[in-house]
């Protein structure tokens, strides 16, 4: 899958992310050492190491007796193993993997495997199911691991919250999985005055049309958590139709035009 389709799917998403999210706000979560940062609602808090909330973050929770269990929290880096890509083609072993590691015991059942996209590249999104006491199978918890490889490290969400639960929290796991950033590659991807850097006179590679297209999807997340009013609606949809135009252009040997087009649709949104 193409980075501009993969830009398409995260735009479906901003798109129909339900409201309840979007309206409640979102803050930005810090790694306690500054290695990422993302996105969550802003009726989650942060989750520390020990249940008395002593110790380290380690992710945000919206836990308490109504909802049950509800915590998302970012693993890795750590060393990719076997694995070189997460990929269609490398799915079903990376999800086998999962299971091996998640699903020891029959009281829980992988649910579900699919694609999505994750810092910026391919990510296997699988759901468990886990119905051991006090859950069952009428009212089971979900177990939910977004996994990717980036810089040949691997990372993964761990999003956990009751099945009942899912309509109310898998938006604020979807909006951490859409939102989350590397320090190192924010720092490659932009320069140090903000903003993408400009391309060279006569050149413009492939991977630097694809860092202003990340731009791109980047502003146009950020600006569907703010306003999803029929007006920005369409004028997001016209800024991704933009740059899948300008990637069809370019294919696999873009011109310094192609990055100039890109980093002119960066200016319209800002």
């Amino acid at each position: 899958m193409s980075l501009f389709a993969r830009a398409g799917l995260l735009v479906a998403l901003a798109l129909t992310m339900p409201t309840a999210v979007a309206a409640q706000g979102t803050q930005v979560f810090q790694a306690p050492d500054g290695a990422y940062t993302f996105n969550y609602p802003q009726n989650f808090a942060l989750d520390h190491e020990f249940a008395d909330g002593t110790g380290d973050v380690t992710g945000v929770t919206a836990s308490s007796p109504t909802n049950g269990d509800v915590i998302i929290t970012l693993l890795g880096p750590r060393d990719a193993g076997e694995f070189k890509e997460a990929s269609e083609a490398t799915r079903r072993g990376i999800t086998d993997a999962f299971t091996k590691a998640i699903a020891p015991l029959p009281s829980t059942t992988l649910k579900s495997s699919s694609m999505t996209t994750m810092l910026g590249g391919p990510a296997v999104d699988m759901i468990f199911q886990n119905v051991r006491m006090p859950f069952s199978k009428e009212r089971p918890q979900l177990k939910r691991y977004v996994f990717t490889i980036a810089n040949g490290k691997a990372y993964n969400f761990e999003c956990i919250y009751r099945a009942d639960k899912a309509e109310q929290f898998a938006p604020a796991c979807d909006l951490a999985v859409s939102t989350v950033r590397l320090r190192d590659a924010a720092a490659k991807a932009k320069p140090a005055g903000g903003g993408a850097a400009p391309a060279a006179a006569g050149s413009c590679s492939k991977e630097e049309l694809n860092k202003r297209s990340m731009q791109v999807m980047e502003i146009t997340s950020g600006m569907m958590m703010k306003d999803q009013s029929p007006t920005t609606i369409e004028r997001l949809r016209k800024a991704h139709e933009a740059i899948r135009a300008v990637d069809e252009r370019a294919g696999q040997t873009p011109s310094a035009q192609d990055c100039r087009d890109i980093e002119a649709i960066i200016a319209s949104l800002k």
